[in-house]
C-alpha cells in the first residue's frame, strides 16, 4: 500500500473513533457537581477534539492493534474521549483519574459500557496501584503541567509498569511558546497566574483540577525521560490554530511564522520507548512526601 495512502487512513480512522467517542458523550453529565459547571464551557469536548484526534492517531501509528490485548492506560482520562475511542479501536483500555471523578458510579456504568477498566488514583502518592510491566501504552496527556510536586518519582512508577518497548506517550503545554515569552516580556510569570490562586478557592468557581504549576519546555521532556530508561522515539509541537480557518492577512503571516519556527508552538508532543527499566534510586524527603522515604 502506498504509505501516504496509509497515513490518511490513519488519520481517518482516528478521527472516525473520535467522532463516534464524542457523540456518545451527548447528553451525559460530564461533571462531577453543580460547582463545576462555573469552570467549563458546554462546548470543552468538541472544542478540544483535534487533541483528540492527534493521540488516538499517534497510538495506532507507533502501536498499532495487529493483535488482541495490547494494554492501554490514560492516565487523566477525564471524560473520557480517548479511551472510549481506543476500545472501539480495539484496545485494552484503563482509565485513570482522581477517585473523586472516576469512581462515580455513572462513570463507572459508562466506562463498563465500553469494556474499559477504571481505576482512581492520586498521582502525589506516587506509587501506581498496577503490577510491574503491566501496559503497552500509557497516555498522559494535559497532566503533567498540573502537578505541584516533583514529578520523577511518579515518573519512576510509569516507567515500571511499562512493558518492555512500551510506549509513554505526553502532551502538554510549550512553556517555550511565543504566548509565554510574550507574557514574560509584560511581566508574567510562567505557570499558575496570581489571578488562578484566586479561582482555585472561589467557591462559585470549583475547579476539578489545579491550574499549570509548572509547564516544560520539549528539552526539559526529555532531560526527565532519558535518564529513566526512555528512549525518545518522536517530539513535535503542534498549535489550536493550525486546526482554524484563515481569518486574513494576520493570521496567515502567523501561521507562517509558526510553521518556520515550530518550537514557539503552544503545545507540545512526546513520543517516549521504554528501553529499560531504569536503575535510579530517589531519596523522598519528608518535604515531598509524608510518608514515603524511597522509591
Amino acid at each position: 500500500m502506498d504509505k501516504r495512502v496509509a497515513v490518511i487512513d490513519v488519520d481517518t480512522e482516528a478521527a472516525q473513533a473520535v467522532d463516534r467517542a464524542i457523540a456518545e458523550l451527548a447528553g451525559f453529565r460530564l461533571l462531577a457537581s453543580d460547582g463545576m459547571e462555573a469552570g467549563f464551557h458546554d462546548d470543552y469536548v468538541t472544542h478540544h477534539r483535534h487533541e483528540y484526534v492527534r493521540t488516538v492517531r499517534d497510538v495506532l501509528r507507533h502501536r498499532p492493534p495487529v493483535e488482541p490485548g495490547i494494554k492501554v492506560l490514560e492516565i487523566g482520562a477525564f471524560f473520557g474521549v480517548v479511551c472510549i475511542a481506543l476500545a472501539s479501536l480495539g484496545y485494552d483500555v484503563t482509565a485513570a483519574d482522581v477517585p473523586e471523578y472516576i469512581d462515580l458510579p455513572e462513570q463507572k456504568e459508562r466506562y463498563a459500557r465500553f469494556g474499559i477498566a477504571t481505576r482512581g488514583v492520586r498521582l502525589q502518592d506516587f506509587a501506581m496501584p498496577f503490577e510491574d510491566e503491566r501496559f503497552d501504552v500509557i497516555i498522559m496527556c494535559e497532566v503533567l503541567e498540573h502537578l505541584n510536586f516533583n514529578p520523577l518519582p511518579l515518573l519512576k512508577e510509569i516507567n515500571r509498569i511499562g512493558a518492555p518497548g512500551s510506549i509513554f506517550y505526553v502532551s502538554m503545554p510549550n512553556a517555550g511558546s511565543i504566548f509565554h515569552r510574550l507574557g514574560a516580556a509584560r511581566g508574567y510569570g510562567r505557570g499558575v497566574q496570581v489571578g488562578e490562586f484566586f479561582e482555585q478557592l472561589d467557591p462559585k468557581n470549583s475547579l476539578i483540577a489545579n491550574g499549570h504549576w509548572r509547564e516544560y519546555t520539549a528539552a526539559e521532556t526529555r532531560w526527565m525521560l532519558e535518564p529513566l530508561g526512555y528512549r525518545i522515539a518522536d517530539q513535535y509541537y503542534f498549535s489550536f490554530g493550525e486546526t482554524q480557518p484563515l481569518k486574513g492577512l494576520r493570521s496567515r503571516l502567523f501561521r507562517t511564522f509558526l510553521k518556520r519556527w515550530p518550537v514557539f508552538k503552544e503545545n507540545q508532543t512526546t513520543i517516549a520507548i521504554r528501553d529499560r527499566r531504569t536503575a535510579l534510586e530517589f531519596d523522598i524527603p519528608q518535604t515531598v512526601h509524608p510518608t514515603l522515604r524511597s522509591i
